[in-house]
């Protein structure tokens, strides 16, 4: 009997032990036919490709991302190590039309819904800081192409967020390279004005307190004016009565284009002039004034390049001619680097964003068209040798980087007339 009751357990055991690995080789079949079943990375995208931002993300991002979508797509796909195989990229977008509601419900709908495999960030501050809820919860890397802010300087800085990484140089960092040229510059009378939105009032902020903290104080400014501003003429005026020799101007291309017309009526040149987004775009500015009047004027947001610097950039700029019909901005680039070292992590990491995030945290460097890139955490911004922090126009249409000096291609020249 006892034999019996052993032969009769052995063979329960047995049963179990088969049913495990049955049930193991299922999910094992299940999971490899899933994989295999894949055949396509889809990357999620919504923008203002209507709407008063539109023009925003059309001359920034949208063309940058199109053109390395298909660099990749000609060459087969983009290798995911999980599959062991390149997989072509679907490239889906979404009109915002410029609504933050529809921004949201659309992003939304991408990864709970869609639920594509990576997102492409929105053009523009605020649109940013509407999505960086949805990307904490469903876990997207928010790669930042088009934002500055120190608010989320901060908030990334206290580990507010784990999940946000800006690409362009934040305004506690632009103020500290800036103040540096100014004083390299020997500029002894300084402006500083912007428009009165979140971008004009931290930027303007930010590099006032800079400046106090080196003892310099503006003679002009910081003063505001609202994005709606027609007439800027009173301040210019203010601005030549102080002779100011240094001017900082926190600007969008409509004020961007009012303030140039304004300065050229009135005579008014100031020796050194940075300028905000929307001022380094030959697009933008080559129809209103042509290469003559821009030379000299700077544009501050970081990550710019000189695309005669490397054979790869110059072919990269005439692509994105061939779309527009002008050049593109000196850092603009931003949206194809950034994206690029995005597409290197998967090669290594796979679709798992939580070891895509985690490489960037550490600050894991991946090879780009601008050299060995890094989300540097200190600073916040994304780093590459080839990608300097100041651009100016110098009398062509491809603008030239002269700061930091050991990253500059040509020389700072001041400006002298219009």
């Amino acid at each position: 009997m006892k034999s019996r009751a052993v032969t009769k357990m052995q063979a329960i055991i047995i049963a179990v032990i088969i049913v495990v690995v049955i049930i193991a080789g299922g999910v094992y079949y299940f999971y490899q036919t899933q994989k295999g079943a894949k055949e396509k990375v889809v990357i999620g995208y919504v923008d203002a490709f209507t709407g008063v931002f539109a023009p925003g993300p059309e001359t920034w991002g949208t063309i940058w991302m199109e053109i390395l979508i298909d660099e990749y797509n000609k060459a087969g796909g983009l290798y995911v190590p999980e599959y062991g195989k390149k997989l072509p990229i679907e490239f889906i977008k979404y009109d915002s039309k410029s609504d933050t509601e529809t921004l949201i419900r659309l992003t939304e709908k991408c990864m709970s819904e869609d639920m594509v495999d990576l997102m492409f960030a929105p053009w523009g501050t605020s649109q940013n800081f509407a999505v960086l809820p949805l990307y904490e919860k469903y876990g997207y890397p928010l790669i930042a192409h088009a934002m500055g802010s120190g608010q989320v300087v901060d908030l990334i800085l206290s580990g507010g967020t784990k999940w946000v990484f800006p690409v362009l140089c934040q305004p506690p960092f632009v103020a500290k390279y800036v103040a540096d040229f100014l004083v390299w510059a020997n500029a002894s009378r300084i402006g500083i004005i912007g428009i009165s939105d979140l971008h004009g009032i931290e930027f303007t902020g930010r590099l006032a307190s800079e400046l106090a903290q080196r003892g310099i104080t503006p003679v002009v400014g910081p003063e505001l004016y609202p994005l709606t501003v027609t007439d800027l003429s009173p301040l210019i005026r203010k601005l030549k009565e102080a002779n100011v020799d240094a001017l900082w101007a926190s600007t969008y291309p409509a004020d961007g284009t009012l303030l140039i017309r304004q300065c050229m009526e009135l005579s008014y040149v100031p020796r050194i002039m940075f300028m905000g987004p929307g001022s380094q775009y030959p697009a933008i500015m080559v129809p209103a004034f042509g290469v003559k009047a821009m030379t000299g004027i700077m544009e501050y947001h970081g990550f710019e390049v000189d695309y005669k610097s490397s054979t790869k950039l110059l072919e990269l700029a005439e692509k994105y001619k061939a779309k527009v019909g002008y050049y593109p901005g000196a850092n603009t680039i931003a949206a194809y680097v950034c994206h690029q070292v995005l597409f290197k992590a998967v090669e290594k990491y796979g679709l798992d964003r939580v070891k895509i995030r985690d490489a960037f945290l550490a600050g894991e460097t991946f090879d780009t068209v601008v050299g060995p890139a890094k989300f540097d955490t200190s600073n916040v911004y994304l780093d590459a040798p080839g990608a300097g922090y100041i651009c100016q126009w110098q009398g062509e249409e491809i603008l030239k980087v002269v700061w930091p000096l050991n990253r500059a291609t040509a020389q700072w020249i001041p400006k002298t007339s219009w």
